[in-house]
C-alpha cells in the first residue's frame, strides 16, 4: 500500500488512528472513491483527503475481506457497518470552522462595471433590468472602499457586467487608482470577449492586471451568432470572439470558455468542441469547460424530466471526454483542504459591488437582496445571514461520496436542485483528478531517478 497524500492538516492529529476491533465486520467509508490505475486501485477519501494506491493482490482483499488491511481501518478508509458517517464529518466540518482564522478583511471583489452590454441573449438572467454603467465617482468611492477594507492584503478584482468591456473606461480609471494607492491586485474577467481589441489588451496586460477571463461560446458560428443576438450589424461576432481568444492566449491572459448545454444546442456543442480543437491545436492557457442549465432562469423552468435531464448529461460526459482529449480541459488538483463554505455568497472575505455602489453577497443578486453600501460601515447582518443558510438534507445525503464538500445554499440558483447527474459528474471529475494526480508522481519518480542515474 502506498500513501500518496496523507489526512490533511490538522485531522491528522485530530483524527487519531481508528482501533481495529476483533470480529467486527467493516465497509469504505461512504466518502472514498475508488479508481482503477495500471499499478491497482486508487482510493481517495472526501473527507480526509488522504490518497492511497492498493497493489492488484490488496485491492482483491479490499473487495472480498476488507479486515484483513489494518491500516485501510486505521487511516478510516474502512469503518464498522454500523459507523455514522455523516455525523463524523458534521464534526470534522465543525472543528474545521473553529480553527479557521476569520477573515479580518475584504480581499475578493465582484465588481459590476456596468449592468449594460453588447448582446442580447435569450437566457440572461438581468434580462429586463436597468443598464447602469459605474460612474467615476463611484468607482472613487469603491476603490476608497477597497483600500479600507483590505487593509494592505493582496486584492483580486473580478470585473463583471453586463460585460464589463462595455465600460472599460471605468476599469482603467480604478487600476490607476489602485496603483497610485500602492495596493497589490490582480483581476480576473467574465465577458463576452468581443470587444478584446490589441489595444485593450495592452491595457490588460500593463494596467489591470489581467490573469484569466471566462468567455461563453453557445454554439458554433450560426448558433453562436443567433444565440448571442450582438447589437451590432453586419459583423460575423463569432470569428471576432474566435479571433480575440487567439489574442488574449498570444498574450499570455488565461481563457476558460465556458459551453452552457441543454435540450436545445447539445448536438452542436459536440460540433464546437471538434472545432475548437482544430481552431487552437496548441491549447496552452486555454480551458474549456460544460456547463448544464439546471437553475432556475428568467423565463427558463430547469430540466425537471429524468429523462431528459439524463440524455443532456449524456452529451454533456461526451463532450467532456472530446475536450479532454484535446488537451482543453483545466487539470484541477485533488482538494487538500477541509471545505467549510460553498462559494462567494458564504465567504466574508467576499463581496459584489453594483454600479450604484450596492454591496451583495452573489453575482446572480445585482438588483436585489444587498447587505451594505460602500458609503456605509453597516451590514444586514440577517440579509448576510441568508445567503449562508442551506437547504435541509435529503435522504440521498446519508451515503453521498461528496457530502464533505457539499452547501446547498438555499439563496444558491446554481445549486437549488441536487440532481443525480449532478453526483455523477461530481464523481467523475474527482476520478480524473485522482488520475492526474497519480500521473504526476509517477513522472516525479520517474524523472527522480533518471536524475539519480
Amino acid at each position: 500500500m502506498q500513501i500518496i497524500y496523507q489526512t490533511v492538516k490538522p485531522f491528522d492529529k485530530l483524527l487519531k488512528p481508528q482501533k481495529v476491533k476483533n470480529g467486527e465486520k467493516y465497509r469504505p467509508m461512504y466518502y472514498v472513491v475508488e479508481q482503477l490505475v495500471e499499478e491497482g486501485l486508487l482510493l481517495y477519501h472526501t473527507m480526509t483527503k488522504a490518497l492511497l494506491l492498493l497493489t492488484p493482490e490488496e485491492a482483491d482483499i479490499y473487495k472480498t475481506n476488507p479486515e484483513d488491511l489494518p491500516q485501510l481501518i486505521e487511516l478510516w478508509f474502512l469503518v464498522p457497518e454500523s459507523h455514522d458517517d455523516r455525523l463524523l464529518s458534521r464534526q470534522i466540518r465543525d472543528v474545521a470552522r473553529m480553527l479557521e482564522k476569520k477573515p479580518g478583511t475584504i480581499t475578493h471583489y465582484t465588481i459590476m462595471t456596468t449592468t449594460d452590454c453588447n448582446a442580447r441573449c435569450f437566457y440572461c438572467f438581468e434580462m429586463g433590468q436597468p443598464r447602469i454603467p459605474m460612474s467615476e465617482d463611484t468607482a472613487r468611492r469603491t476603490v476608497e472602499y477597497i483600500i479600507q477594507h483590505c487593509k494592505g492584503e493582496k486584492v483580486t478584482i473580478m470585473w463583471y457586467g453586463g460585460d464589463p468591456l462595455y465600460n472599460k473606461g471605468i476599469i482603467t480609471f480604478m487600476c490607476h487608482l489602485l496603483t497610485e494607492a500602492g495596493v497589490d491586485y490582480k483581476s480576473k474577467m467574465i465577458s463576452n470577449g468581443y470587444l478584446f481589441d490589441d489595444d485593450v489588451v495592452a491595457e490588460a496586460i500593463r494596467l489591470w492586471r489581467l490573469k484569466r477571463v471566462q468567455i461563453t461560446l453557445d454554439g458554433t458560428e450560426e448558433v453562436y451568432n443567433r444565440f448571442k443576438a450582438y447589437i451590432y450589424k453586419g459583423v460575423n461576432a463569432y470569428r471576432r470572439v474566435i479571433g480575440n481568444i487567439h489574442r488574449l492566449q498570444e498574450a499570455g491572459i488565461k481563457v476558460s470558455i465556458r459551453l452552457n448545454i441543454d435540450m436545445h444546442n447539445a448536438d452542436d456543442l459536440r460540433e464546437l468542441a471538434g472545432e475548437l480543437i482544430k481552431e487552437f491545436p496548441n491549447p496552452n492557457g486555454i480551458s474549456v469547460y460544460v456547463h448544464q442549465l439546471f437553475e432556475e432562469e428568467k423565463g427558463r423552468a430547469a430540466i425537471h424530466d429524468e429523462q431528459k435531464r439524463k440524455i443532456v448529461f449524456e452529451k454533456m460526459m461526451e463532450i467532456r471526454r472530446i475536450l479532454i482529449e484535446g488537451g482543453f480541459c483545466r487539470m484541477v488538483k485533488l482538494r487538500r483542504k477541509i471545505r467549510t463554505n460553498n462559494c462567494m455568497a458564504d465567504n466574508d472575505s467576499c463581496i459584489t459591488i453594483t454600479p450604484n455602489g450596492n454591496i451583495g453577497k452573489c453575482d446572480h443578486y445585482t438588483h436585489d437582496y444587498f447587505v451594505s453600501h460602500i458609503d456605509s460601515e453597516e451590514w444586514d447582518e440577517e440579509m448576510l445571514q441568508s445567503f449562508r443558510e442551506t437547504n435541509d438534507e435529503i435522504e440521498a445525503c446519508a451515503t453521498c461520496f461528496d457530502y464533505p464538500n457539499c452547501f446547498i445554499l438555499k439563496r444558491c440558483q446554481a445549486t437549488h436542485h441536487c440532481f443525480p447527474e449532478v453526483c455523477e459528474e461530481n464523481l467523475d471529475r474527482i476520478k480524473h483528478e485522482m488520475t492526474i494526480a497519480y500521473s504526476n508522481l509517477k513522472k516525479y519518480n520517474t524523472d527522480e531517478n533518471e536524475e539519480k542515474d
